[in-house]
């Protein structure tokens, strides 16, 4: 018989679909390797992401309560100052009641002199 150029060979175009299809099976294996290897190393940098952060977290968790401790000891301090300074104040009122050295008429000299101060002293 005589071939007809627009008659196809089967046997060769299966041949063809064989190889392609082959070549196909292959490249489709290779992608599925590298997705998943792709989404093995996407999942081993998630965990280390959310462990640094849960590290962040732990250190800033730590770093607050430090800072809460040293807040209330401050204020503890604060408070301790200002019955300090309270009590210092009436001693000073006290005190200037009865000073002699406040009641002197002396005080207006610009130097005191420590004959003059001797002066104001109580004998």
């Amino acid at each position: 018989m005589l071939s007809n150029p627009y008659t196809p060979d089967f046997g060769s175009l299966c041949v063809h679909f064989k190889n392609a299809f082959l070549v196909y099976v292959f490249q489709s294996h290779e992608e599925d390797d590298r997705k998943v290897r792709r989404r093995e190393k996407n999942r081993v940098a998630a965990q280390r992401s959310r462990k640094k952060q849960t590290q962040k977290a732990d250190k800033l968790h730590e770093e607050y309560e430090s800072l809460e401790q040293e807040n209330t000891s401050l204020k503890r301090e604060i408070g301790k100052l200002t019955d300090e300074m309270k009590h210092l104040s009436e001693v000073l009122k006290d005190h200037e009641k009865i000073c002699p050295l406040l009641h002197c008429t002396m005080n207006f000299v610009t130097v005191p002199r420590p004959d003059a101060l001797a002066s104001c002293l109580p004998r």
